[in-house]
C-alpha cells in the first residue's frame, strides 16, 4: 500500500534525521534505502533519538484528544511551510502510524498491530493483559525475516528492531535484554492461538517479564481510531505527563556526566549507538546513560516545567 507521505515529505524526513554519511544518497532517492537489518537498526534509532515519546497533547491541547491523521502527525512533528521540525513527538499512537507511513515511503514491506499493555505497579508489569491500546509496526525485509518496530513504548521501548522470532533476546539499554516470545496468555481458552509477547530482563541473571502482547493481526486506521480515544482518556485520568527521549552516541555533551560505567561511546561512521535516554515525568527530568537513572532537575512550578521541555527537549508549546 502506498504511504500518507509525499516523496518531498520523506525526503524532509530523512534529512532531518542526521542519518550516517552512508545513508546521505538514500534522501535524495527514498526509495533505494537499503532494506537490510543494518540499515532498518539506523532508522530505527534515528527516529527515537529525534522523534520523542510525549503525551502533551493529552494534557495541553484543548480537546485531550491527540488527532492521529497522517497528515496532522506530519505537521505536528516536521511543522509546515518556513517552519521546519518542532521537537514534538507524540504517544503510542502518534509516532508509530507517523513512522509507519515514512516506512511505506520508503518502500519497506510494513504493516501495523495492535496490542494489549499489562498495568504497572511501581513500574513493574503485573496481572493479566488489558484491553487495546497500544501498537507497533511489523516489517518484513526481502530477506524473508519479519521485525517488530516500536518507537513508541518510551523509556521501556526497544532501541532496535526485534526480530520476530521467539525467544531471540537483543542487547538493550545498558544491561537489559528484550525479546519476543511466541506463547500463549493465560485468559486465552484456545490454546492454538497464540500471541507475540514482548519481554525484558534488566541483567542475565534476572527473570523475563512481559509488558504488552498482540496476536499477528493486521490493524488499520480505523481501528487506532478507536483505541486513540480510550488511550487518550487513559493518560488524562493518570494525570501523568510524560516526554522521553533516546539519546545518541556523540550527543551525550549536553547531559551532565557522572560515573556510569556503560555510558555510551560515540557513533562510528556507519552505525547509529543508543547512549542513554532522558525523561521528563512531572516534575522531575531523569537521565539514565544505561546504569541508574538520575534526577538531574526538579520542577516546582508549570513555568519550570515548560522551561525543561525547551531545554532538554526542543519542544516550545504554545498555552496562549
Amino acid at each position: 500500500m502506498s504511504s500518507a507521505y509525499s516523496a518531498l515529505q520523506v525526503k524532509k524526513y530523512l534529512s532531518y534525521l542526521s542519518l550516517p554519511s552512508k545513508y546521505h544518497a538514500s534522501v535524495v532517492t527514498p526509495h533505494l534505502f537499503p532494506k537490510d537489518e543494518a540499515a532498518l537498526t539506523v532508522l530505527f534509532r534515528c527516529q527515537i533519538t529525534r522523534f520523542p515519546f510525549e503525551n502533551l497533547s493529552v494534557h495541553y491541547s484543548t480537546t485531550h484528544q491527540p488527532d492521529i491523521h497522517p497528515d496532522t502527525l506530519y505537521s505536528k512533528m516536521m511543522g509546515t511551510g518556513k517552519i521546519g521540525p518542532t521537537g514534538r513527538g507524540g504517544y503510542c499512537l502518534e509516532v508509530n502510524i507517523f513512522f509507519h507511513h515514512m516506512l511505506r515511503g520508503l518502500g519497506f514491506d510494513v504493516y501495523t498491530i495492535g496490542a494489549r499493555n499489562r498495568d504497572r505497579v511501581n513500574g513493574v508489569p503485573q496481572g493479566d493483559y488489558g484491553g487495546w491500546v497500544h501498537m507497533a509496526n511489523i516489517v518484513q525485509l526481502p530477506s524473508g525475516v519479519r521485525y517488530h518496530l516500536d518507537v513508541g513504548f518510551g523509556g521501556d521501548g526497544p532501541t532496535s528492531p526485534i526480530p520476530l522470532i521467539s525467544g531471540a533476546a537483543i542487547q538493550n539499554l545498558g544491561t537489559q535484554e528484550v525479546r519476543l516470545l511466541y506463547d500463549n496468555i493465560s485468559r486465552e481458552s484456545q490454546r492454538q492461538q497464540k500471541h507475540w509477547i514482548y519481554q525484558y530482563r534488566n541483567g542475565v541473571d534476572k527473570e523475563w517479564n512481559s509488558f504488552y502482547c498482540y496476536p499477528d493481526l493486521e490493524f488499520f486506521q480505523e481501528d487506532f481510531e478507536v483505541i486513540n480515544r480510550f488511550a487518550a482518556w487513559e493518560f488524562l485520568k493518570r494525570d501523568s505527563i510524560v516526554a522521553v527521549k533516546f539519546i545518541r552516541g556523540g550527543e551525550e555533551r549536553e547531559i551532565p556526566q557522572n560515573q556510569d560505567p556503560l555510558a555510551g561511546t560515540p557513533t562510528e561512521a556507519d552505525e547509529v549507538d543508543i547512549a542513554g535516554k532522558i525523561m521528563l515525568v512531572n516534575n522531575e527530568v531523569k537521565v539514565n546513560m544505561g546504569g541508574r537513572t538520575r534526577v538531574i532537575e526538579s520542577l516546582d512550578t508549570e513555568v519550570a516545567r515548560m522551561k525543561a521541555l525547551r531545554k532538554w527537549f526542543s519542544i516550545c508549546l504554545d498555552l496562549s
